[in-house]
């Protein structure tokens, strides 16, 4: 095992079989065709995916599943402690485009045994949220409300995703355009200033880390876009050989492979903030390196 300690955080590098990591999300066909395509391909697997101590997925489960479907029998994580206070469980909003009235949407939730209220406020609408996960936010410019679901229609966190995913799927048949954003958007005045009347913004349930273990351990998949962890460290550019996952091969073997391929590059510490292959990262960064050849000559 390589390890790394950050200021929050110990990162572990090992090698583990694929099939021995679980999933929590179910996954955007159109992410897992594209990556597939990609690996088929591939020279080198980039960057590990994120593990807890059970071997559930935080991030990474689109390559997780193509590595199966592709028969690959090892894959690079990165296993963290989950319940570490520093490792943050998000959520992933929904943007509503086209929404012609906010009578329509309540009137749509109701099919879904939804009950619409408004609240107060946005710290009114935090309170209920965190409360309760039987329910989803409605922001529509300052006006905030919630709608609240029967307790036999969201029996856990899994049907209250499931519910979630069902009203999306209704909501487009009604020509409202569905969009993933992160959650800190809905609090970003730059970003709510540049919304339309037309636009409302779909706060999701709100669930909680032990939740998400529950149910990945129990095989019970969230919806697509479920949860976004914010990890406060992450390491990038191992570049794994692709060819030494796809090996019938010990596992103490391969991972004696990996350790040595690891020591013999350059590690980097990268604050946060930092911009890498046109993908910002807020997280503090390990960025490994090929050391460059001396260039001193006897």
């Amino acid at each position: 095992m390589y390890t790394i300690q950050s200021e929050s955080l110990r990162l572990e590098l090992e090698i583990f079989p694929v099939a021995s990591l679980f999933a929590h999300e179910r996954l955007l066909a159109s992410v897992a065709d594209r990556l597939s395509l990609e690996f088929r391909s591939a020279a080198y697997l980039e960057n590990p995916v994120i593990v807890d101590q059970n071997h559930i997925v935080l991030d990474g489960n689109h390559r997780v599943h193509v590595f199966k479907r592709l028969q690959f029998k090892h894959i690079a994580v990165c296993r963290i402690d989950y319940m570490h206070k520093e490792a943050r469980l998000r959520y992933w909003f929904r943007l509503l485009a086209n929404v012609k009235s906010i009578d329509r949407l309540k009137k749509i939730s109701e099919e879904f045994r939804g009950r619409f209220e408004y609240v107060k406020d946005k710290a009114a609408l935090e309170r209920i949220m965190a409360e309760n996960f039987a329910c989803c936010g409605i922001q529509h410019g300052e006006v905030f409300g919630v709608l609240v679901f029967d307790q036999e229609a969201v029996e856990d966190a899994v049907s209250a995703y499931d519910l979630l995913e069902n009203l999306q799927a209704r909501l487009v048949e009604e020509g409202i355009v569905v969009e993933y954003i992160p959650c800190q958007y809905a609090h970003k005045g730059e970003f709510c200033r540049c919304l339309t009347d037309e636009h409302v913004i779909l706060w999701t349930p709100q669930i909680t880390k032990e939740m998400v273990v529950q149910a990945a351990k129990q095989e019970r998949l969230f919806a697509p876009k479920t949860t976004r962890h914010l990890i406060p460290a992450r390491p990038l550019h191992i570049n794994v050989p692709i060819a030494w996952l796809r090996e019938e091969v010990a596992l103490g073997a391969i991972n004696d492979r990996f350790m040595a391929h690891l020591r013999a590059k350059e590690l980097r510490r990268l604050a946060p903030g930092q911009v890498i292959s046109g993908r910002y990262y807020e997280e503090e960064l390990f960025v490994f390196f090929d050391r460059k050849p001396s260039s001193f000559k006897e």
